[in-house]
């Protein structure tokens, strides 16, 4: 599936694709992702009345945004495997790592989307959570969500550090730089989001819940402005 995909992705003509086909260490990874998705969908409640049925609809919002946040740091592996193929010992240990993560990614994640459903959608499945608890719960998704964008990092740090080996040619050097720029990014909002959150959670936890979750909506404009300006310097290498 991975080899199939790529074919069909835009390639830029100042990159060259090494990773075009998938090495046992990219089928290892799309497995552990397949794992993920399978583990999102036997955690959904069984229908085994028409209430059960009505119940497991309702998790069907919760399901579409877990899957949607595995397919976007899968996606982020992806980016990078087609470009690096790298025989590497340290890259084998992160992205053990980084496998590792996203399977412990799932129940946080399930359990988190699950919450927002029920406040979001006004459902009444099954979540168990105390309100002083929420912001733990936040500093939980916050963690793992920094860590699988820091390992992400340190693939493209590990690539900018391997260089040479590779012979990346000057464009792929400077996006090299930039896909590290975006990632900083990337893992900074977790990480703010947890800080924030303690801080707030001292004296409510109910604005520290809040907030926590509002500092993930800066994605938006700071993505934005990292994308113009990669544009931007990006073609002074056309």
């Amino acid at each position: 599936m991975r080899n199939e995909l790529l074919k069909n992705r835009n390639h830029d003509p100042r990159i060259t694709y090494r990773g075009e086909n998938a090495t046992r260490l990219d089928n290892l990874t799309d497995a552990v992702f397949g794992i993920a998705i399978t583990l999102l969908i036997f955690n959904l409640t069984n229908p085994n009345s028409f209430a059960d049925l009505l119940t497991f609809t309702k998790t069907l919002p919760a399901f579409l945004i877990s899957i949607s946040f595995l397919v976007l740091i899968w996606n982020e592996h992806l980016a990078f495997s087609e470009i690096y193929s790298m025989n590497d010992t340290w890259l084998t240990i992160l992205n053990t790592i980084f496998i590792a993560l996203v399977i412990f990614f799932v129940y946080p994640l399930r359990f988190l989307t699950l919450f927002l459903t029920n406040n979001f959608f006004n459902t009444d499945i099954d979540v168990s959570i105390n309100g002083d608890q929420v912001p733990y719960l936040m500093v939980y998704f916050g963690f793992v969500a920094f860590a699988l964008y820091f390992v992400l990092y340190l693939f493209y740090q590990r690539a900018d550090k391997t260089k040479q080996e590779l012979n990346l040619n000057t464009f792929e050097e400077f996006y090299t730089k930039q896909q590290k720029s975006r990632l900083l990014i990337m893992l900074s909002m977790p990480l703010l989001s947890i800080i924030i959150t303690l801080i707030i959670n001292e004296f409510s936890f109910i604005w520290a819940s809040v907030i926590g979750g509002v500092i993930y909506n800066l994605y938006i404009p700071l993505i934005i402005i990292w994308n113009k300006k990669f544009k931007k310097k990006s073609q002074l290498h056309e």
